[in-house]
Protein backbone atom coordinates (compact mmCIF):
# COMPACT_ATOMS: atom_id res chain seq x y z
CA UNK A 1 0.00 0.00 0.00
CA UNK A 2 3.27 2.58 -0.02
CA UNK A 3 2.82 5.66 -3.06
CA UNK A 4 4.86 4.79 -5.43
CA UNK A 5 5.13 8.62 -6.16
CA UNK A 6 7.82 8.84 -3.65
CA UNK A 7 11.47 8.90 -4.48
CA UNK A 8 12.52 5.45 -5.29
CA UNK A 9 15.99 5.02 -2.61
CA UNK A 10 13.85 6.66 0.25
CA UNK A 11 10.87 5.09 -0.33
CA UNK A 12 13.09 1.33 0.02
CA UNK A 13 13.93 2.60 3.25
CA UNK A 14 10.77 3.52 4.41
CA UNK A 15 9.69 0.75 3.51
CA UNK A 16 11.67 -1.28 5.93
CA UNK A 17 11.66 1.02 9.02
CA UNK A 18 8.30 2.94 8.53
CA UNK A 19 8.18 6.11 10.36
CA UNK A 20 10.82 5.53 12.77
CA UNK A 21 13.11 6.95 9.48
CA UNK A 22 10.81 10.19 9.47
CA UNK A 23 11.50 10.84 13.58
CA UNK A 24 15.03 10.27 13.17
CA UNK A 25 15.20 13.00 10.08
CA UNK A 26 12.91 15.66 11.65
CA UNK A 27 15.08 15.28 14.59
CA UNK A 28 18.34 15.95 12.62
CA UNK A 29 16.79 18.40 10.04
CA UNK A 30 15.44 20.46 13.08
CA UNK A 31 19.37 20.76 14.17
CA UNK A 32 20.63 21.58 10.68
CA UNK A 33 17.85 22.76 8.62
CA UNK A 34 19.64 24.26 5.41
CA UNK A 35 21.88 21.08 5.33
CA UNK A 36 19.39 18.45 4.34
CA UNK A 37 18.12 20.92 0.89
CA UNK A 38 14.37 20.72 -0.66
CA UNK A 39 13.41 17.26 0.37
CA UNK A 40 14.44 17.12 3.80
CA UNK A 41 12.77 20.71 4.03
CA UNK A 42 10.06 19.33 2.26
CA UNK A 43 9.59 16.58 4.90
CA UNK A 44 10.45 18.87 8.13
CA UNK A 45 7.22 21.01 6.74
CA UNK A 46 4.93 18.30 5.59
CA UNK A 47 5.22 15.73 8.83
CA UNK A 48 7.34 16.96 11.55
CA UNK A 49 5.76 20.50 11.95
CA UNK A 50 2.51 18.90 12.10
CA UNK A 51 3.37 17.19 15.58
CA UNK A 52 5.15 19.42 17.55
CA UNK A 53 2.24 20.82 19.42
CA UNK A 54 -1.20 20.17 20.01
CA UNK A 55 -4.27 22.62 21.48
CA UNK A 56 -6.91 20.60 23.06
CA UNK A 57 -10.47 22.11 24.13
CA UNK A 58 -11.90 20.08 26.93
CA UNK A 59 -14.35 20.68 30.18
CA UNK A 60 -11.98 23.82 32.13
CA UNK A 61 -12.39 21.18 35.08
CA UNK A 62 -10.54 18.47 32.96
CA UNK A 63 -7.39 20.57 32.45
CA UNK A 64 -6.89 21.69 35.88
CA UNK A 65 -3.37 21.77 36.52
CA UNK A 66 -2.01 19.65 38.17
CA UNK A 67 -4.02 17.02 37.60
CA UNK A 68 -3.85 13.04 36.26
CA UNK A 69 -5.76 13.83 33.58
CA UNK A 70 -3.17 16.53 31.86
CA UNK A 71 -0.69 14.07 32.86
CA UNK A 72 -2.22 11.44 30.72
CA UNK A 73 -2.56 13.59 27.54
CA UNK A 74 0.86 14.72 27.74
CA UNK A 75 2.02 10.78 27.68
CA UNK A 76 -0.41 9.71 24.75
CA UNK A 77 0.90 12.88 22.68
CA UNK A 78 2.68 11.58 19.45
CA UNK A 79 5.88 13.14 18.61
CA UNK A 80 8.74 12.52 16.12
CA UNK A 81 11.43 12.83 19.28
CA UNK A 82 9.52 9.92 21.15
CA UNK A 83 9.71 7.82 17.72
CA UNK A 84 12.88 8.10 16.48
CA UNK A 85 15.00 6.99 19.79
CA UNK A 86 12.92 3.24 18.10
CA UNK A 87 15.37 3.57 14.92
CA UNK A 88 19.28 2.12 14.56
CA UNK A 89 21.76 4.48 13.95
CA UNK A 90 22.65 3.14 10.69
CA UNK A 91 18.89 3.18 9.00
CA UNK A 92 19.09 6.42 9.99
CA UNK A 93 22.20 7.31 8.24
CA UNK A 94 20.63 5.53 5.16
CA UNK A 95 17.79 8.11 5.06
CA UNK A 96 19.53 11.57 5.93
CA UNK A 97 22.02 10.06 3.22
CA UNK A 98 18.55 9.45 0.30
CA UNK A 99 17.58 13.19 1.64
CA UNK A 100 20.67 14.88 0.54
CA UNK A 101 20.53 13.25 -2.75
CA UNK A 102 17.29 14.41 -3.86
CA UNK A 103 16.83 17.67 -4.84
CA UNK A 104 13.51 19.69 -6.16
CA UNK A 105 13.90 18.54 -9.56
CA UNK A 106 14.52 14.61 -8.49
CA UNK A 107 11.36 14.60 -6.08
CA UNK A 108 8.01 14.47 -7.54
CA UNK A 109 5.43 16.99 -7.33
CA UNK A 110 3.36 14.45 -5.50
CA UNK A 111 5.79 14.00 -2.25
CA UNK A 112 3.66 15.74 0.39
CA UNK A 113 0.79 13.64 -0.56
CA UNK A 114 2.67 10.60 -1.12
CA UNK A 115 4.55 11.04 2.31
CA UNK A 116 0.74 11.80 3.79
CA UNK A 117 -0.40 8.76 2.14
CA UNK A 118 2.16 6.33 3.32
CA UNK A 119 1.91 7.38 6.90
CA UNK A 120 -1.64 6.00 7.49
CA UNK A 121 -1.11 2.74 4.89
CA UNK A 122 1.72 1.86 7.24
CA UNK A 123 0.32 2.30 10.34
CA UNK A 124 -3.17 0.31 8.47
CA UNK A 125 -0.70 -2.87 8.07
CA UNK A 126 1.77 -2.25 11.24
CA UNK A 127 -0.03 -0.29 14.13
CA UNK A 128 -1.57 -3.60 16.04
CA UNK A 129 0.66 -5.13 18.62
CA UNK A 130 0.33 -8.71 18.50
CA UNK A 131 0.63 -10.68 21.73
CA UNK A 132 -1.71 -8.01 23.81
CA UNK A 133 -4.87 -8.43 23.01
CA UNK A 134 -5.31 -11.15 25.49
CA UNK A 135 -3.41 -8.87 28.23
CA UNK A 136 -5.25 -9.11 31.73
CA UNK A 137 -4.21 -6.72 34.36
CA UNK A 138 -4.18 -8.58 37.50
CA UNK A 139 -2.15 -7.52 40.84
CA UNK A 140 1.08 -9.72 39.40
CA UNK A 141 0.91 -7.65 35.94
CA UNK A 142 0.18 -4.45 36.83
CA UNK A 143 2.27 -4.44 40.17
CA UNK A 144 5.53 -5.82 38.65
CA UNK A 145 7.71 -3.37 36.64
CA UNK A 146 9.22 -6.12 34.39
CA UNK A 147 5.59 -6.90 33.13
CA UNK A 148 3.63 -3.77 32.91
CA UNK A 149 6.66 -1.25 31.28
CA UNK A 150 7.09 -2.81 28.13
CA UNK A 151 3.13 -3.64 27.58
CA UNK A 152 2.81 -0.10 28.80
CA UNK A 153 5.56 1.38 26.00
CA UNK A 154 3.86 -0.88 23.06
CA UNK A 155 0.61 0.87 23.78
CA UNK A 156 1.50 4.21 24.02
CA UNK A 157 3.99 3.71 20.70
CA UNK A 158 0.67 2.77 18.69
CA UNK A 159 -1.95 5.39 19.92
CA UNK A 160 0.65 8.08 19.30
CA UNK A 161 1.03 6.65 15.72
CA UNK A 162 -2.16 5.90 15.29
CA UNK A 163 -2.88 9.80 15.89
CA UNK A 164 -0.65 10.59 13.15
CA UNK A 165 -1.91 7.83 10.68
CA UNK A 166 -5.54 9.67 11.52
CA UNK A 167 -4.58 13.24 10.42
CA UNK A 168 -2.09 11.89 7.55
CA UNK A 169 -4.75 9.93 5.92
CA UNK A 170 -7.23 12.73 5.51
CA UNK A 171 -4.62 14.97 4.39
CA UNK A 172 -4.03 12.29 2.02
CA UNK A 173 -7.35 11.95 0.93
CA UNK A 174 -7.95 16.01 0.44
CA UNK A 175 -4.75 15.60 -1.90
CA UNK A 176 -6.88 14.44 -4.63
CA UNK A 177 -7.94 17.16 -6.60
CA UNK A 178 -11.65 16.98 -8.10
CA UNK A 179 -12.34 19.44 -10.44
CA UNK A 180 -16.06 19.16 -10.74
CA UNK A 181 -16.38 20.28 -6.86
CA UNK A 182 -15.28 23.63 -8.08
CA UNK A 183 -15.57 24.42 -11.08
CA UNK A 184 -18.56 24.16 -13.99
CA UNK A 185 -17.62 21.06 -16.02
CA UNK A 186 -19.78 19.75 -19.26
CA UNK A 187 -22.12 16.92 -18.13
CA UNK A 188 -20.30 13.81 -20.08
CA UNK A 189 -17.32 15.13 -17.39
CA UNK A 190 -19.02 15.41 -14.52
CA UNK A 191 -20.83 11.64 -14.89
CA UNK A 192 -17.12 10.56 -15.38
CA UNK A 193 -15.82 11.73 -12.56
CA UNK A 194 -18.69 11.78 -9.45
CA UNK A 195 -18.26 7.79 -9.52
CA UNK A 196 -14.39 7.75 -8.87
CA UNK A 197 -15.19 10.55 -6.40
CA UNK A 198 -17.37 8.64 -4.39
CA UNK A 199 -14.98 5.18 -4.95
CA UNK A 200 -12.50 7.78 -3.28
CA UNK A 201 -14.60 8.81 -0.18
CA UNK A 202 -15.49 4.99 0.28
CA UNK A 203 -12.09 3.95 0.40
CA UNK A 204 -11.21 7.04 2.72
CA UNK A 205 -14.66 5.70 5.39
CA UNK A 206 -13.09 1.88 4.97
CA UNK A 207 -9.51 2.79 5.75
CA UNK A 208 -10.93 5.69 8.65
CA UNK A 209 -12.70 2.75 10.34
CA UNK A 210 -9.82 0.36 10.27
CA UNK A 211 -8.03 3.38 12.01
CA UNK A 212 -10.45 4.06 14.06
CA UNK A 213 -11.10 0.49 15.21
CA UNK A 214 -7.48 0.17 15.78
CA UNK A 215 -7.36 2.99 18.16
CA UNK A 216 -10.17 2.10 20.34
CA UNK A 217 -8.78 -1.41 21.14
CA UNK A 218 -5.54 0.07 21.98
CA UNK A 219 -6.75 2.83 24.12
CA UNK A 220 -8.99 0.34 25.91
CA UNK A 221 -6.03 -1.83 26.57
CA UNK A 222 -3.77 1.35 27.39
CA UNK A 223 -6.38 2.35 29.83
CA UNK A 224 -5.68 0.60 33.06
CA UNK A 225 -1.99 0.63 32.83
CA UNK A 226 -1.39 4.48 32.27
CA UNK A 227 -3.86 4.67 35.30
CA UNK A 228 -1.87 2.77 37.71
CA UNK A 229 1.23 4.35 35.97
CA UNK A 230 0.14 8.12 36.50
CA UNK A 231 -1.97 7.55 40.16
CA UNK A 232 1.42 5.80 41.18
CA UNK A 233 -0.63 3.19 43.36
CA UNK A 234 0.98 1.73 46.74
CA UNK A 235 -1.72 -0.17 48.22
CA UNK A 236 -1.80 -3.97 49.03
CA UNK A 237 -2.78 -6.81 46.54
CA UNK A 238 -6.41 -6.49 48.26
CA UNK A 239 -6.78 -2.58 47.69
CA UNK A 240 -4.71 -2.98 44.51
CA UNK A 241 -7.69 -5.83 43.37
CA UNK A 242 -10.73 -3.33 44.06
CA UNK A 243 -9.04 -0.64 42.48
CA UNK A 244 -8.28 -3.08 39.18
CA UNK A 245 -12.54 -3.97 39.54
CA UNK A 246 -13.19 -0.33 39.82
CA UNK A 247 -10.92 0.73 36.71
CA UNK A 248 -12.64 -2.31 34.75
CA UNK A 249 -15.96 -0.73 35.03
CA UNK A 250 -14.69 2.55 34.01
CA UNK A 251 -12.72 1.04 30.67
CA UNK A 252 -15.93 -0.67 30.10
CA UNK A 253 -17.92 2.25 30.35
CA UNK A 254 -15.86 4.16 28.07
CA UNK A 255 -15.99 1.69 25.81
CA UNK A 256 -19.71 1.89 25.74
CA UNK A 257 -18.98 5.21 23.93
CA UNK A 258 -15.45 4.69 21.43
CA UNK A 259 -16.86 2.11 20.31
CA UNK A 260 -20.46 4.16 19.11
CA UNK A 261 -17.87 5.98 17.15
CA UNK A 262 -16.16 2.89 15.44
CA UNK A 263 -19.79 1.27 14.93
CA UNK A 264 -20.94 4.77 13.02
CA UNK A 265 -18.50 4.94 11.26
CA UNK A 266 -18.45 1.58 9.74
CA UNK A 267 -22.10 2.13 8.75
CA UNK A 268 -21.36 5.44 6.94
CA UNK A 269 -18.89 3.67 5.16
CA UNK A 270 -21.89 1.08 3.91
CA UNK A 271 -24.10 3.65 3.02
CA UNK A 272 -21.34 5.67 0.76
CA UNK A 273 -22.56 3.76 -2.01
CA UNK A 274 -26.00 4.64 -1.58
CA UNK A 275 -25.39 8.53 -2.60
CA UNK A 276 -27.04 9.13 -5.42
CA UNK A 277 -25.86 12.18 -7.77
CA UNK A 278 -28.22 13.98 -10.44
CA UNK A 279 -28.87 16.52 -12.50
CA UNK A 280 -31.36 18.97 -10.72
CA UNK A 281 -34.68 19.42 -13.47
CA UNK A 282 -35.24 22.61 -12.36
CA UNK A 283 -31.48 23.87 -13.16
CA UNK A 284 -29.76 22.75 -16.02
CA UNK A 285 -25.89 22.05 -15.46
CA UNK A 286 -26.81 21.67 -11.50
CA UNK A 287 -26.14 18.83 -9.58
CA UNK A 288 -27.47 17.07 -6.57
CA UNK A 289 -25.72 14.67 -4.36
CA UNK A 290 -28.54 13.07 -2.29
CA UNK A 291 -27.32 11.19 1.14
CA UNK A 292 -30.05 8.44 2.53
CA UNK A 293 -31.18 8.92 5.89
CA UNK A 294 -28.18 7.47 8.18
CA UNK A 295 -25.24 9.71 6.51
CA UNK A 296 -22.16 11.13 8.02
CA UNK A 297 -24.19 14.24 9.32
CA UNK A 298 -25.47 11.88 12.49
CA UNK A 299 -22.12 11.47 13.87
CA UNK A 300 -22.17 14.68 15.34
CA UNK A 301 -24.77 13.85 17.77
CA UNK A 302 -21.99 12.20 19.37
CA UNK A 303 -20.84 14.55 22.61
CA UNK A 304 -18.02 16.31 22.73
CA UNK A 305 -17.52 15.41 26.17
CA UNK A 306 -18.41 13.59 28.68
CA UNK A 307 -19.33 14.20 32.26
CA UNK A 308 -18.35 10.92 34.31
CA UNK A 309 -17.05 13.07 37.25
CA UNK A 310 -19.91 15.41 37.43
CA UNK A 311 -22.39 12.60 37.19
CA UNK A 312 -21.00 9.94 38.97
CA UNK A 313 -18.34 11.19 41.70
CA UNK A 314 -20.82 12.00 44.32
CA UNK A 315 -22.30 7.99 44.58
CA UNK A 316 -18.78 6.34 43.88
CA UNK A 317 -16.59 8.48 46.40
CA UNK A 318 -17.57 6.49 49.53
CA UNK A 319 -16.84 3.12 48.10
CA UNK A 320 -13.89 4.89 45.44
CA UNK A 321 -12.40 7.75 47.33
CA UNK A 322 -9.96 8.93 43.74
CA UNK A 323 -13.57 8.08 42.00
CA UNK A 324 -13.41 12.01 41.16
CA UNK A 325 -10.11 11.20 39.70
CA UNK A 326 -10.69 8.15 37.56
CA UNK A 327 -13.62 9.95 36.07
CA UNK A 328 -11.29 13.12 35.11
CA UNK A 329 -9.33 11.10 33.53
CA UNK A 330 -11.39 8.94 31.37
CA UNK A 331 -13.24 12.23 30.22
CA UNK A 332 -10.20 14.05 29.35
CA UNK A 333 -9.03 10.65 26.97
CA UNK A 334 -12.73 10.65 25.64
CA UNK A 335 -12.55 14.57 24.85
CA UNK A 336 -8.81 14.44 23.63
CA UNK A 337 -9.70 11.62 20.83
CA UNK A 338 -13.04 13.02 20.08
CA UNK A 339 -11.57 15.79 18.80
CA UNK A 340 -8.22 14.18 17.20
CA UNK A 341 -9.74 10.51 16.36
CA UNK A 342 -13.59 10.54 15.37
CA UNK A 343 -13.44 14.63 14.64
CA UNK A 344 -10.52 14.54 12.57
CA UNK A 345 -11.77 11.10 10.48
CA UNK A 346 -15.23 13.55 9.65
CA UNK A 347 -13.25 16.69 8.31
CA UNK A 348 -12.94 15.35 4.62
CA UNK A 349 -17.03 13.33 4.67
CA UNK A 350 -19.43 15.52 2.61
CA UNK A 351 -21.13 16.73 5.38
CA UNK A 352 -18.55 18.05 7.76
CA UNK A 353 -20.45 21.59 8.95
CA UNK A 354 -22.51 21.01 12.19
CA UNK A 355 -26.49 20.20 11.06
CA UNK A 356 -27.77 20.37 14.10
CA UNK A 357 -30.74 18.73 13.37
CA UNK A 358 -32.13 16.74 11.02
CA UNK A 359 -34.29 19.46 9.29
CA UNK A 360 -30.88 21.59 8.70
CA UNK A 361 -31.27 23.22 4.81
CA UNK A 362 -29.12 21.94 2.32
CA UNK A 363 -25.96 22.79 2.27
CA UNK A 364 -24.40 24.44 -0.61
CA UNK A 365 -21.22 22.29 -1.52
CA UNK A 366 -19.97 24.37 -4.76
CA UNK A 367 -21.30 26.41 -6.95
CA UNK A 368 -23.06 23.61 -8.93
CA UNK A 369 -23.44 21.24 -6.54
CA UNK A 370 -25.88 20.66 -3.23
CA UNK A 371 -25.84 17.91 -1.18
CA UNK A 372 -29.50 17.29 0.24
CA UNK A 373 -29.92 14.87 3.44
CA UNK A 374 -33.16 12.57 3.19
CA UNK A 375 -34.74 13.52 6.69
CA UNK A 376 -36.52 11.47 9.36
CA UNK A 377 -40.30 12.32 8.73
CA UNK A 378 -41.33 12.91 12.39
CA UNK A 379 -43.21 15.63 14.07
CA UNK A 380 -41.48 17.55 17.08
CA UNK A 381 -42.57 14.74 20.04
CA UNK A 382 -42.08 16.89 22.76
CA UNK A 383 -46.21 16.79 23.70
CA UNK A 384 -47.06 13.05 23.15
CA UNK A 385 -47.83 10.81 25.53
CA UNK A 386 -47.62 7.04 25.57
CA UNK A 387 -49.11 3.97 27.89
CA UNK A 388 -45.99 2.26 29.75
CA UNK A 389 -46.25 -0.72 31.71
CA UNK A 390 -46.11 1.08 35.27
CA UNK A 391 -43.66 -1.24 36.74
CA UNK A 392 -41.08 -0.36 34.32
CA UNK A 393 -41.69 3.27 35.13
CA UNK A 394 -41.09 2.82 38.70
CA UNK A 395 -37.37 1.23 38.17
CA UNK A 396 -36.96 4.20 35.68
CA UNK A 397 -38.24 6.86 38.07
CA UNK A 398 -35.86 4.71 40.97
CA UNK A 399 -32.94 4.99 38.72
CA UNK A 400 -33.03 8.71 38.69
CA UNK A 401 -33.53 9.17 41.78
CA UNK A 402 -31.65 6.72 43.88
CA UNK A 403 -28.77 6.65 41.25
CA UNK A 404 -25.91 3.56 42.12
CA UNK A 405 -22.20 3.70 41.70
CA UNK A 406 -21.51 2.50 38.13
CA UNK A 407 -18.24 0.96 39.47
CA UNK A 408 -20.22 -1.57 41.90
CA UNK A 409 -20.96 -4.96 39.95
CA UNK A 410 -24.88 -4.96 39.48
CA UNK A 411 -26.79 -7.83 41.61
CA UNK A 412 -27.92 -10.60 38.50
CA UNK A 413 -31.72 -10.16 39.41
CA UNK A 414 -31.36 -6.05 38.76
CA UNK A 415 -29.69 -6.76 35.37
CA UNK A 416 -32.51 -9.31 34.53
CA UNK A 417 -35.05 -7.01 35.78
CA UNK A 418 -33.71 -4.07 33.73
CA UNK A 419 -33.24 -6.23 30.39
CA UNK A 420 -36.87 -7.39 30.89
CA UNK A 421 -37.29 -3.61 31.62
CA UNK A 422 -36.26 -2.87 28.44
CA UNK A 423 -37.95 -4.99 26.79
CA UNK A 424 -41.16 -4.32 28.05
CA UNK A 425 -41.09 -0.52 27.10
CA UNK A 426 -39.91 -1.40 23.60
CA UNK A 427 -43.22 -3.58 23.29
CA UNK A 428 -45.17 -0.53 25.02
CA UNK A 429 -43.68 1.61 22.26
CA UNK A 430 -43.74 -0.42 19.25
CA UNK A 431 -47.73 -0.86 20.21
CA UNK A 432 -48.50 2.98 20.33
CA UNK A 433 -49.86 4.99 22.96
CA UNK A 434 -53.53 3.45 21.93
CA UNK A 435 -52.60 -0.27 22.87
CA UNK A 436 -54.69 -1.47 25.55
CA UNK A 437 -52.87 -4.72 27.15
CA UNK A 438 -54.27 -8.26 27.76
CA UNK A 439 -52.80 -8.39 31.17
CA UNK A 440 -53.47 -7.27 34.31
CA UNK A 441 -50.62 -5.13 34.51
CA UNK A 442 -51.05 -1.82 35.72
CA UNK A 443 -50.51 1.29 33.26
CA UNK A 444 -49.40 4.90 33.53
CA UNK A 445 -49.29 7.49 30.61
CA UNK A 446 -46.29 9.33 30.30
CA UNK A 447 -44.56 11.57 27.75
CA UNK A 448 -42.62 9.94 25.36
CA UNK A 449 -40.15 12.86 25.89
CA UNK A 450 -39.49 12.38 29.37
CA UNK A 451 -39.85 8.67 28.86
CA UNK A 452 -36.72 8.49 26.80
CA UNK A 453 -35.55 10.97 29.30
CA UNK A 454 -35.51 8.52 31.64
CA UNK A 455 -34.86 5.60 29.92
CA UNK A 456 -31.45 7.00 27.85
CA UNK A 457 -30.26 8.70 31.03
CA UNK A 458 -26.73 7.70 31.29
CA UNK A 459 -27.58 6.24 35.48
CA UNK A 460 -30.16 4.59 33.81
CA UNK A 461 -30.98 1.42 32.31
CA UNK A 462 -29.43 2.07 29.05
CA UNK A 463 -26.16 2.31 31.02
CA UNK A 464 -23.79 -0.64 28.94
CA UNK A 465 -25.47 -0.10 25.70
CA UNK A 466 -23.58 0.85 22.90
CA UNK A 467 -24.28 4.82 22.02
CA UNK A 468 -25.21 4.65 18.41
CA UNK A 469 -26.48 7.39 16.63
CA UNK A 470 -26.98 5.80 13.18
CA UNK A 471 -28.54 2.45 15.10
CA UNK A 472 -30.70 5.14 17.21
CA UNK A 473 -32.18 7.16 14.23
CA UNK A 474 -32.83 3.58 12.05
CA UNK A 475 -34.61 1.96 15.11
CA UNK A 476 -36.62 4.77 15.91
CA UNK A 477 -37.49 5.38 12.16
CA UNK A 478 -38.80 1.75 12.18
CA UNK A 479 -41.43 2.48 15.22
CA UNK A 480 -42.41 5.59 13.66
CA UNK A 481 -42.21 5.53 9.68
CA UNK A 482 -41.78 1.93 8.43
CA UNK A 483 -42.26 -0.84 11.05
CA UNK A 484 -43.18 -3.35 8.24
CA UNK A 485 -38.85 -2.43 7.08
CA UNK A 486 -37.51 -6.27 6.93
CA UNK A 487 -34.63 -4.58 8.44
CA UNK A 488 -36.47 -3.34 11.59
CA UNK A 489 -35.85 -5.37 14.64
CA UNK A 490 -38.05 -7.54 16.30
CA UNK A 491 -40.14 -6.39 18.87
CA UNK A 492 -38.99 -8.18 22.09
CA UNK A 493 -34.76 -7.30 20.87
CA UNK A 494 -33.12 -5.97 24.29
CA UNK A 495 -31.32 -2.86 23.69
CA UNK A 496 -33.98 -1.38 20.93
CA UNK A 497 -35.57 0.92 23.44
CA UNK A 498 -32.43 2.93 24.36
CA UNK A 499 -31.61 3.58 20.91
CA UNK A 500 -35.02 5.12 19.96
CA UNK A 501 -34.96 6.88 23.16
CA UNK A 502 -31.93 8.60 22.25
CA UNK A 503 -33.09 9.43 19.03
CA UNK A 504 -36.35 10.70 20.41
CA UNK A 505 -34.80 12.76 23.05
CA UNK A 506 -31.72 14.13 20.96
CA UNK A 507 -33.36 14.86 17.25
CA UNK A 508 -37.17 15.05 18.20
CA UNK A 509 -37.72 16.56 21.86
CA UNK A 510 -37.02 20.12 20.64
CA UNK A 511 -38.27 21.54 23.93
CA UNK A 512 -35.92 18.99 26.48
CA UNK A 513 -33.01 18.50 27.00
CA UNK A 514 -30.72 15.84 29.67
CA UNK A 515 -27.52 18.33 29.33
CA UNK A 516 -26.48 20.81 31.43
CA UNK A 517 -24.07 24.52 30.55
CA UNK A 518 -20.04 24.14 31.63
CA UNK A 519 -17.15 25.76 30.82
CA UNK A 520 -14.57 25.05 28.47
CA UNK A 521 -11.09 25.97 28.09
CA UNK A 522 -8.31 25.56 26.22
CA UNK A 523 -4.46 24.77 26.12
CA UNK A 524 -1.25 24.62 23.84
CA UNK A 525 0.64 20.93 25.19
CA UNK A 526 3.42 18.69 24.38
CA UNK A 527 4.86 15.60 24.57
CA UNK A 528 7.86 17.47 26.49
CA UNK A 529 5.41 18.16 29.70
CA UNK A 530 4.79 21.86 28.25
CA UNK A 531 1.32 23.00 28.74
CA UNK A 532 -0.30 26.50 28.73
CA UNK A 533 -3.67 27.78 28.48
CA UNK A 534 -4.60 29.46 25.28
CA UNK A 535 -7.54 31.45 25.89
CA UNK A 536 -9.77 32.18 28.74
CA UNK A 537 -13.21 30.36 29.41
CA UNK A 538 -15.73 30.12 26.83
CA UNK A 539 -19.29 27.80 27.68
CA UNK A 540 -20.75 25.15 25.52
CA UNK A 541 -24.27 25.82 25.94
CA UNK A 542 -26.98 23.72 25.77
CA UNK A 543 -29.44 23.16 22.51
CA UNK A 544 -32.13 24.03 25.13
CA UNK A 545 -32.32 26.00 28.77
CA UNK A 546 -31.26 24.08 32.15
CA UNK A 547 -34.94 24.93 33.16
CA UNK A 548 -35.72 21.87 30.81
CA UNK A 549 -33.97 19.23 33.07
CA UNK A 550 -35.31 20.68 36.04
CA UNK A 551 -39.51 20.42 35.08
CA UNK A 552 -38.16 17.17 33.97
CA UNK A 553 -36.58 16.05 37.56
CA UNK A 554 -40.15 17.78 38.52
CA UNK A 555 -41.80 15.91 36.99
CA UNK A 556 -40.05 12.54 37.97
CA UNK A 557 -40.72 13.46 41.80
CA UNK A 558 -44.51 13.75 41.04
CA UNK A 559 -46.41 11.93 43.30
CA UNK A 560 -49.10 11.38 40.48
CA UNK A 561 -46.55 10.06 38.02
CA UNK A 562 -45.58 7.72 40.66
Amino acid sequence: MHPAGVATSLLAILAANGTAVLDCVCTHVQRRYDHYGYVGQLIYGTYCREFRQFDVSLKCETLQQPSIAVKALLRVLPSWTLGQQRLGFGECVDALAAIRGLTNDTAEPQFSRDLWCFIADDCIDSCSVPGLNGTDWNVETLGTDHLREPVLSQLLHAVRRITKAIKTRRRCAEGHQWNFLHQYVNKTEFQAEVPLYLEHLSSYTRDAVQLLSLGVTRLSQLFIPLAFKLMDKQTNDHQLQGWINNMEHLRDMLDTQLWGWVQDMEHISEQMANYKVEEDVDKPGMYIIRLPLLNDRLLFYHGKYLSFRDEFTAQCKEQQPEASVMFGLADALYGFYRRFWFDELQRFLPYYEHPFSLNYPQRHYARHIDIIGEEWQLEDKSNATISVDAGCLELLVNAVDHPTCPLEDLPPETIDQREQCRVQLWNDLVQGSTYVPETNRRRANVSLCLLAWMTAKSSGICQHVPFSMILSVHDARCVFDSPNDPSCPKSNTTDAICSVSRAILLLKCRDSSSHTSFAVCGASMDHRGWYSPTRGKDWERNMQPKEILLSYKHDVNNGTLK
